[in-house]
């Protein structure tokens, strides 16, 4: 009765946390407290799981996660010796805290069923982008209806050349998103398990793509072109598939064409460098002035409530102010080496697992999940060195998921050298014992 009960719970649990993981991207809809709807569903979540925490952790304790994390915050917590306000290193000190102390071990627990997780999170992601579609040409006003507590207005709303973003806090990060789901759906489409869902994956891949249009975020193909290209490499895409792939996205991208001439002469343009202010030289020019100010405080950083400062400059002759667009510099700006490595294990612990795993040859479908994981990781990693993802969920759930799947495949162990020549030496005295015997 006692496994039953706890196994309600789980099922509970992991109900609660494919729901939170649809609503990742709708940072806009804060119900209480500035927290998004989101954390409560994960919070929620946790709760259920505290019965059996720590025994479903232990499946995933090689996924290199909690390693990553413990050395984030051991980072920010160092940081705070150079911290010159305490009052203000306590905001971004609690927000890592649930980010890697809390969620990230949730999404662990919960990587085992990878897809269906996977198929939350681009419905959400979809869904997002259809607010998106809707407030472009329907309804201008979705946005601000659907909108509780938001953190800042809609750009849609502030910006000369209009970008949407949806229920998400900045245009960058519909883009992103959006990226990450048409990539998903992709490699979804492969799956000949997934012909009776093809349909809605396709509309997927549709509306996500004319999202990332609308949002005039050029980081959309910089992060996605990648990702499709390590799929297409493992999945070794040829012959028709890979004519097939070429052809669905011609067809569609001359169907927006088509529906949406201004939307597309708009995001090129921005391709172009034709932005509403020169975004590119503004970030070249934050990036290296992060770097000179890592130089001086290579260690330790430059505390957490300088979190938010790194690489602010003053655009010339635009009056803006921006910091630096790369979240590894931006953690060791503020945290220092320990957190800046530990952000770097975020991504090669996982990636280099997965690999390994795929060496063995294992099972078709897990074959075909692993592709699209290490693939997600690429998409990932790029995006985290396009924009400042401090805590957004949209990355780093997705990537703890990713990284407690690969985990739960037995890496396969190869003898070195050492390892070799310590059993020799086990088998000596076997082997003179018989020589004497003789």
């Amino acid at each position: 009765m006692q496994a039953g009960h706890e196994g309600l719970l789980f099922a509970f649990s992991a109900f609660l946390f494919q729901i939170g993981l649809g609503l990742v991207t709708f940072e806009q809809v804060r119900p209480l407290f500035g927290i998004q709807v989101s954390d409560y569903c994960f919070l929620m979540s946790l709760l259920a799981l505290v019965p059996e925490f720590r025994s479903r952790l232990r499946e995933v304790k090689h996924s290199g996660v909690l390693l990553s994390g413990t050395l984030i915050l051991s980072g920010a917590l160092l940081s705070l010796l150079n911290s010159t306000n305490f009052s203000d290193a306590v905001d971004p000190l609690a927000r890592l805290f649930v980010l890697f102390g809390l969620f990230a071990p949730l999404a662990l627990i919960h990587s085992k069923h990878l897809r269906e997780n996977m198929l939350f999170l681009i419905g959400g992601i979809a869904a997002n982008s259809a607010i998106a579609l809707l407030q472009a040409w329907i309804f201008p006003g979705i946005v601000d209806a659907l909108s509780i507590n938001p953190i800042r207005p809609d750009m849609s709303e502030v910006l000369v050349n209009v970008r949407f973003q949806g229920l998400t806090s900045h245009p960058n990060i519909l883009g992103l998103s959006a990226a990450l789901a048409t990539l998903i759906a992709a490699g979804l489409l492969s799956f000949k398990e997934n012909t009776h869902i093809r349909g809605r994956l396709i509309f997927v891949i549709s509306i996500c793509t004319i999202a990332a249009l609308l949002s005039g975020s050029r980081t959309f193909f910089a992060s996605l072109v990648p990702g499709l290209a390590v799929l297409a490499f493992l999945e070794k895409w040829h012959g028709r598939a890979a004519w097939r792939t070429v052809g669905a996205f011609c067809l569609l991208s001359g169907a927006i064409v088509l529906l949406v001439p201004g939307t597309v002469q708009h995001f090129f343009e921005r391709l172009d460098g034709g932005s509403d202010y020169n975004s590119d030289y503004g970030r070249w020019w934050a990036a290296v002035d992060t770097l000179n100010e890592i130089s001086q405080k290579p260690i330790i950083g430059w505390g957490l409530d300088h979190f938010n400062e790194a690489g602010l400059t003053l655009v010339p002759g635009t009056g803006e102010i921006d910091g630096v667009h790369n979240s590894f510099l931006k953690y060791w700006h503020g945290m220092g080496a320990t957190a800046a490595v530990g952000f770097l294990m975020l991504f090669a612990v996982p990636v280099r697992r997965t690999l390994q795993t795929l060496k063995k040859k294992t099972s078709g479908n897990s074959m075909g999940t692993l592709n699209l994981a290490v693939a997600c990781l690429v998409l990932l990693f790029v995006v985290s060195n396009l924009h400042p993802v401090d805590y957004n969920r949209f990355l780093y759930v997705p990537l703890f998921l990713l990284a407690g799947f690969a985990a739960r495949f037995p890496v396969p162990m190869e003898r070195t050298r050492a390892a070799k020549h310590a059993t020799n030496l086990l088998q000596l005295p076997r082997k003179r014992k018989a020589h004497c015997e003789a």
